[in-house]
This record gives structure tokens, sequence and C-alpha cells, in this order.
């Protein structure tokens, strides 16, 4: 490696990186038929095999975060960031999916619709599926949570009956999502005046690419990419695309929905009434056509609501409801937890409604695009934070957005930092340290409240002791 330039060196050093990863994957992934870190949980203790590629991945992602790092220093060109996501998504396209067993779901959805059933109504079980020993066991009797595109599609990844082949072709759905970030972040980028190759490298490139979309295949990358796409056309004035292009986003999950607005006040020019109505009708047409096309209706909707059963504090209102619980359990007093967790979530949807609000009035205000789609950005992320579950590849989307957008140096390397954080907050074969680290996890969501309100606090004095008194709030990212 002494002829290659410092670039260069770092495409291979992740390569290398990415393919350790990938060879963990066979002894600590999620594999298909056996948890290979059951012992964790339950009797018994994981073998030998399980904590060398426990071993292996952790080391993998390591490199992999460093190297990553070390290439924005580089400043490579978003052309080169395109060749070397492609070149590191090689090793763990051909290893099994590492830190989630949503793969499998989607594909039991697949074959429950293929063969005549509503997957809205009939779980994996019930629904005969032949791989729902793959599927985790709390998701084998729900509905599917996710709309008529991404059932259609893990239709056609289930339709040739094997479940390898379902994987990777569910995989290559997810490189498609990866593919349209890259291409629209960068072009998105580059229209509302910030850099491409930022957008690419935080978007497309990062180790939570890697673990949750590459080897994860979450259709949270196919959502992430036609809403990025939307957004991109949007600028350019093209509302009836940009409709269309999100009505496909929404019928993957419904997410997407919350960029709907701030697409729409791209789009628009000087007859803004006329270009929010081509946007609305061309999404609602869209979702329209695709859910009558797949004999699906809206049943879907009422399977969002399945994993609110999930009580882990990465999930910021859940985690200060969890606390409160704790609390409430020391004083003598623990059938209040449920409902101190109930009255977190209920006040975390509160706080997203007003975030929401506050965003989409700046963002309809402002005359910059890029504050627009900065707007979006946050708004999508305040809704990942706080919803009642969140998971690491639920942040795709928001990353996604934003990373087409920040321009400050603090901001970039915060999201760069999250996106890394993330990328180890579930194991290899998919328990998640939340499930594992209840009351620190907690505490620390508790620690995180309080850090930042002193911080806000601490901001706004310094803001006041200027000279001119309290400045006017703008966006710095």
């Amino acid at each position: 490696m002494r002829g290659l330039d410092r670039p260069e060196r770092l495409r291979l050093a992740g390569f290398a990186a990415s393919a350790l990863l990938a060879a963990g994957a066979y002894g600590a992934g999620a594999l298909p038929y056996t948890d290979p870190g059951a012992g964790l949980r339950g009797p018994g203790a994981p073998g030998t095999s399980f904590w060398l590629g426990f071993a292996a991945c952790v080391a993998g992602l390591a490199l992999l975060s460093l190297a990553w790092w070390r290439i924005n220093e580089a400043r490579p060109t978003p052309r080169w960031l395109l060749v070397t996501g492609g070149l590191w998504a090689v090793p763990l396209l051909a290893a099994p999916p590492l830190a989630s067993r949503d793969v499998y779901a989607y594909a039991c959805q697949g074959w429950t619709w293929v063969h005549g059933n509503d997957p809205y109504t009939i779980g994996a079980a019930p629904g005969g599926c032949p791989w729902v020993d793959a599927v985790p066991a709390i998701w084998q009797g729900t509905g599917a949570p996710y709309g008529p595109l991404a059932i259609a599609l893990s239709g056609g990844a289930a339709a040739p009956g094997h479940l390898l082949v379902a994987v990777g072709l569910l995989r290559l759905v997810a490189l498609a999502g990866g593919l349209l970030i890259a291409v629209y972040g960068a072009r998105l980028a580059t229209a509302i005046g910030a850099d491409p190759a930022t957008a690419r490298w935080l978007g497309a490139l990062s180790p939570l690419v890697a673990v949750h979309l590459v080897s994860g295949a979450h259709n949270d990358a196919l959502m992430a990419g036609l809403t990025v796409a939307a957004l991109a056309v949007a600028v350019t004035r093209k509302p009836a695309l940009a409709g269309l292009l999100l009505g496909l986003a929404i019928a993957v999950k419904a997410t997407a929905l919350i960029a709907l607005p701030f697409a729409i006040l791209l789009a628009t020019g000087e007859r803004r009434g006329r270009a929010a109505l081509i946007t609305i009708s061309a999404a609602a047409v869209t979702f329209t056509a695709l859910t009558l096309a797949t004999g699906l209706d809206l049943g879907w909707i009422g399977a969002l609501d399945s994993s609110d059963d999930l009580v882990q504090w990465t999930s910021l209102p859940t985690g200060l409801g969890m606390a409160v619980g704790y609390l409430l359990r020391a004083f003598g007093a623990p059938e209040a937890y449920e409902e101190a967790v109930l009255v977190a979530r209920l006040l975390g949807l509160a706080a997203f409604a007003l975030i929401g609000a506050v965003t989409l009035r700046r963002a309809y205000r402002t005359v910059h695009k890029r504050e627009i789609v900065l707007a979006c950005g946050v708004a999508l992320a305040a809704f990942a934070v706080l919803s009642p579950v969140f998971y690491p590849w639920y942040a795709l989307l928001p990353l996604a957005v934003l990373a087409a957008a920040v321009t400050d140096a603090r901001a970039r390397t915060a999201l760069a930092v999250t996106a890394t954080v993330l990328a180890f907050l579930v194991l290899p074969n998919g328990l998640g340290l939340a499930v594992l680290t209840k009351l620190p996890g907690a505490l620390l969501d508790v620690a995180l409240v309080a850090g930042a309100a002193v911080a806000i606090r601490r901001r706004r004095a310094a803001s006041a002791a200027r000279p001119g008194g309290p400045a006017t709030p703008t966006t710095t990212a």
C-alpha cells in the first residue's frame, strides 16, 4: 500500500474492516434459524464461535468507523465516495445480516401476501410462513406496519420460495435506497448551497449505513432514498415528480409523510397554492394506485402501534418515563411504572407536535431553500427521538436529510458522532444494548436532558450578556 495515496489507503482499510465485520457475522450475526448469542439473556452462555465472531464484528466496526472519519478529513469528491461506498458494501452482501432480524420478518410478510393472505391482519406464524422460526418471537403473530409498496417488494423477494434468495433481493432494494440517498443527497446539497461530498459521506457511507442499510436491509433505506429524491426534485420546481416520489416513500413507511409540507414549500414559486395542490395530488394518487394495485387496504396503519409494547430507553421520552417509574417503585408504588412511561410518551408526542409546528413555521417564513431542508431534517429527527420506540435504523432518514443541509462544522461533527454511536447500539445477533441496560440507560436519558437544559440556559445567558442584548434566533447548522 506504499504506492497509494492517503484516500486510497483509507478506502482499502475500510474494505478490510468491512470484510472483518462480515466474517464476524457468520459467528455472531443474526443467523436465520439460530441465535448464537441466546445465552446473553437466557440460561447457559454463548459458545466460543459467538465470542470470536463478536470480537471480529466489534473490531471491524471500530476500524470501519475510523476509516470513515479519516476519509472526511481527506475531502474526497462525491464520485470517489460513491465508488468507495459500493466497495465497502461487497463483503457485507455476502454475509448474514447484522444487528437485526427484521429482514426475515419482511420475507414472511411478503410470503403471506403472495399466498393470498392479508399481512396486516395475519402474522407470520398464523399465516404459515415456512421461515417463521427466523422471525423474532415478538413479531411472529403481529401484522405488518408497512405500506403497500413495502409489502409488494417483500412479496417479490419471497416469491422464489427460498429465504436466502429473499434476503438477497431485499438487500438489493435497500441498496437502491442507499443509491438514491447518495445521488440525490448530493444533488440536493448542491442545489441549496451545501456540500455534496458531506451529503454523500454522512448520509450514505456511515457505519450506521453499513450495518443497518447494507447488512440489515431495513426498508427505512428505501423510504429515506425516495424522500431525499423527492426533496431534491422539489427544489427544481417539479411538484408532480416530488409528489410521486413522496407517495412512493409513504407507501413504504408512514414516517415520510412528515416531509410532505417541506417538499411543498421547496416546490413553490410565486404560485404557492397551485404547487401545493399538485404535490399533494401526485402523492395521494401514487399512494392510492399502489394500494389498489396490491389489493391491500389501510390495515397497516392500525399495526403501527405494535411496537409500543417495547419499553426501551433509546426512546428519550420512554427513558424518562422509565426513570420516573423506577423512582416510584423505590417509594413503594411499583404499579405506577407503566403509567409513568405512558405519560412520558404522550408528553414526547406533544413535544414533537410543538417542534414540528415551530420548524414548519420557520420553513414557511424563510426564502432560503437550505433552511427549509434543514427544518425538514430537524422535524424528522424530533419524530425519531420523541416517538415511543426508537431503533438505530430510524435515524437513516433524518441523517440523510440533515447531511444534505448542514454547513456548520460542529453540527456536522455532532451528526457524525451520532451515526457512529448508533451503529454500536445493537449487538451483531440483533439484541439491543437497551435491553441489557435499562436502569443505566434511563439515567443516561435524564442526564442528557439535564445537560441539554443547562447548555441552553448558558447559551441564552451568554447571548443576553453580549452588547445589544439577546440575539435573534437563527439556525446555525
